[in-house]
């Protein structure tokens, strides 16, 4: 039995305007039923892709061979569907031959999948499992505030 997987980002700024953020993931069994929830603070974050792909990794340690992982990050879906084999072959290069961004978080995500057999989807706008896994990512940022 498959689960869903809904992975979601959340990014705010502290005093003096450094960012930080949270990431989240929550389960959904086939009952719509939530099977399992975690999220975590990100200190330091660069920019909102680094964060919505470090909401991957995070959800693809807790994934299960055939689950299915729901982001809104068309970065993530793009990367982890069409680019990463690519950038593996290429020794982690763009096809132009630069290094590609977040290097090390497209080596963990690579690293998290490789032993189970898991789909990366783009989530629809309004989802409740999409819905509650940012409210949990949020949550998470208030612990670095």
């Amino acid at each position: 039995m498959s689960i869903e997987i809904y992975v979601e980002a959340a990014m705010v700024k502290k005093q003096r305007g450094r960012l930080v953020g949270g990431v989240a993931y929550i389960a959904l069994d086939a009952d719509g039923c939530i099977d399992d929830e975690d999220w975590k603070p990100v200190d330091y974050v660069t920019d909102q892709a680094y964060l919505d792909l470090s909401a991957l990794a995070f959800g693809l340690k807790h994934a299960r061979d055939g689950d299915i992982i729901y982001s809104s990050s068309d970065y993530c879906v793009k990367g982890f569907n069409e680019w990463l084999e690519g950038w593996k072959k290429r020794d982690w290069r763009k096809a132009n031959k630069e290094s590609i961004s977040n290097a090390e978080l497209w080596r963990l995500v690579d690293e998290s999948s490789a032993e189970k057999r898991v789909e990366v989807r783009k989530v629809a706008a309004c989802s409740a499992g999409k819905d509650a896994a940012y409210r949990y990512a949020l949550l998470a940022t208030k612990r670095l505030l």
